[in-house]
């Protein structure tokens, strides 16, 4: 952790990346300004308290329900503190000051998806992810929303990558291994603490990590364990705070396929159609020109895949699914066009790349709106 601290810079790129992510704030704290609380919201506020004998909930997340009541506990406790003024002014906390932490997670996934993305294809590759991520109405929603989505699109993308990273340090000195595995194993524990299901992502993290490191499987288990039993902890953590673990019933965790599975392969039109044209094109560019088929692009197009429908099997859960596999969509459009802006057409590329994404940015803002101002019935 104190290398990558120490390779942090700030400078023309971390700038570029700062912006896009202001843009991106300004639209959650928007979006969450302008609407009211549904029901499910208030349900998840209330799961995050202890549960009372007889009470019973619809929703089943603990880790969803513990951060949506964060907002609530802590003015609880500064109301001794604050002056009359302010109580009067916090008697009813604004709504996006309750959907703040979502909104944290959401920024904190955008830093995520610009790291991992600059990491693997260079500037280019970053800013493109980075661009995808934050004018996309669909993040921005589940971002300025109190529910699981955001919760489990930031840990699953965290468990796979640090699951990828960690693969590649089993050849190193134990030692080197703990930062890893408590980064790892806290992953792992956000997510089925958010969704028991998620299980089967430390299944696919497992995949990858044999698939890279083949001569080290022992140490491969090894790592998998302790950060299993950090995740586990956590999970218990979660269960103190809320007396529960996430099973309300053992649909939870049955599989129980149907046309939603089939329905979910055309998960990146959840984000519009011109993302979906994107994602099309990126997938026909991937299929015809061998540059592009390396682990570092095929790694988040299959992940895209298997997280929506790992999750779509389960539909018990009741989660938006489509948005789960976009984070890894938008690496891998990054790593494709990143690609074609090595080929002397670069300036050419470049500019439609940008035009897409100026209009894109243009259409999510007015599906924002109409989603924060819906036509009266």
């Amino acid at each position: 952790m104190l290398d990558l601290i120490r390779e942090f810079r700030v400078g023309r790129p971390q700038i570029f990346a700062g912006c896009l992510l202001l843009f991106f704030l300004f639209q959650c704290l928007w979006v969450a300004t302008s609407r009211r609380f549904s029901d499910l919201e208030y349900e998840y506020i209330a799961s995050g308290f202890p549960t009372r004998p007889g009470q019973e909930f619809h929703v089943t997340s603990p880790a969803t329900g513990v951060i949506a009541a964060a907002p609530v506990r802590l003015l609880a406790s500064m109301r001794n503190v604050l002056s009359p003024s302010m109580k009067a002014s916090l008697a009813i906390p604004r709504p996006w000051l309750i959907r703040l932490p979502f909104i944290i997670f959401g920024l904190w996934l955008g830093g995520a998806i610009w790291w991992v993305a600059r990491r693997l294809f260079g500037n280019d590759g970053g800013y493109i992810a980075l661009a995808l991520y934050c004018f996309s109405p669909a993040m921005v929603m589940i971002s300025s929303n109190i529910g699981p989505e955001i919760i489990l699109a930031w840990s699953g993308f965290g468990l796979i990558y640090t699951a990828i990273g960690v693969a590649h340090t089993v050849y190193a000195p134990p030692k080197k291994w703990i930062p890893r595995i408590l980064i790892l194993g806290t992953a792992i524990g956000i997510c089925i603490s958010t969704a028991l299901w998620a299980f089967t992502w430390a299944l696919l993290a497992l995949a990858f990590m044999i698939y890279l490191a083949p001569g080290q499987r022992r140490r491969v288990f090894i790592v998998l364990s302790g950060s299993l039993i950090i995740g586990l902890i956590t999970l218990a953590v979660f269960h103190w705070l809320t007396g529960s673990v996430g099973l309300g019933s053992r649909a939870l965790i049955l599989p129980h396929p149907t046309l939603d599975l089939v329905r979910n392969l055309g998960f990146a039109f959840a984000d519009g159609r011109l993302f979906a044209a994107l994602f099309v094109a990126a997938l026909v560019v991937y299929g015809s020109w061998s540059r592009c088929r390396y682990f570092g692009n095929t790694a988040p197009l299959l992940t895209a895949f298997a997280a929506v429908l790992l999750f779509a099997l389960v539909p018990a859960i009741y989660l938006w699914d489509a948005t789960l596999g976009l984070s890894f969509a938008f690496i891998f459009i990054g790593g494709v066009a990143a690609d074609l802006l090595e080929l002397p057409s670069r300036r050419l590329i470049l500019r439609v790349l940008a035009a897409m994404i100026v209009l894109r940015a243009v259409l999510g803002i007015s599906l924002l709106y109409g989603w924060t101002h819906p036509n009266p019935l």
